[in-house]
């Protein structure tokens, strides 16, 4: 059981604390092995819950940096695993350098498998009969490797309305990307719903909908 008066350790992260108090992230925090992202502070426990709340089995990670969300995604699959009795749960990582996040993971028993590679090097192969419950895309913002990112793994994400894209830095450093997304979705050439958010650096979440039913209820009375 984790030890709820275990004090947070980075020097960064006593700073950073010090100076914003924010007792539910500090004791959130108190869990990690790095310091506290402090450009998006708050997507690491965001996306923890949306996997949860979700069930995701498989999330895939492009742009895994040093592990701060990395490690709130990777909980939240092991989470589901141990709640809904599911195999196979994994966490994919895709970074082109290596800070060692395999190692992190896996000495906290947690799921993972992380590429350290170019993500212009990535296949339809690389993750091979994978079918991703959500994708988060926070790599290289450039146009170019948004698009193609977006190409590649678009097929491999859950359709039906389950599958989430999560574009982070839509209105960022990779807008440029997003709104070239955009123009797509308007031209329907995928099928999709889609919000995005204003907000440190922006975050969009699109929905892969080919295969879904709009004629059925969810909820009957």
């Amino acid at each position: 059981m984790i030890n709820p008066n275990k004090e947070i350790w980075h020097e960064k992260d006593k700073e950073y604390f010090n100076e914003y108090s924010a007792p539910v992230m500090e004791n959130l925090q108190r869990l990690h092995y790095t310091n506290i992202n402090s450009t998006i502070p708050y997507y690491g426990p965001m996306l923890y819950l949306l996997v949860r709340a979700l069930g995701c089995e498989h999330v895939l990670e492009i742009g895994v940096a040093e592990g701060y969300t990395a490690f709130y995604i990777a909980n939240a699959i092991k989470d589901n695993a141990t709640r809904f009795g599911m195999a196979g749960n994994m966490y994919y990582g895709v970074d082109i350098c290596n800070h060692d996040v395999h190692h992190h993971l896996t000495d906290r028993g947690l799921p993972n498998k992380i590429l350290y590679m170019d993500s212009k090097d990535l296949t339809s192969d690389t993750f091979k009969d994978v079918k991703f419950d959500m994708i988060f895309q926070d790599g290289d913002h450039s146009t170019e490797a948004v698009i193609r990112e977006f190409e590649l793994f678009w097929p491999q994400l859950k359709g039906d309305g389950k599958g989430i894209w999560v574009f982070h830095d839509c209105y960022g450093p990779a807008e440029e990307g997003f709104q070239e997304l955009r123009r797509r979705f308007e031209r329907k050439q995928y099928n999709v719903e889609f919000v995005r958010f204003f907000g440190i650096y922006g975050i969009a979440f699109i929905r892969k909908m080919n295969g879904y039913d709009e004629a059925k209820r969810h909820w009957v009375v």
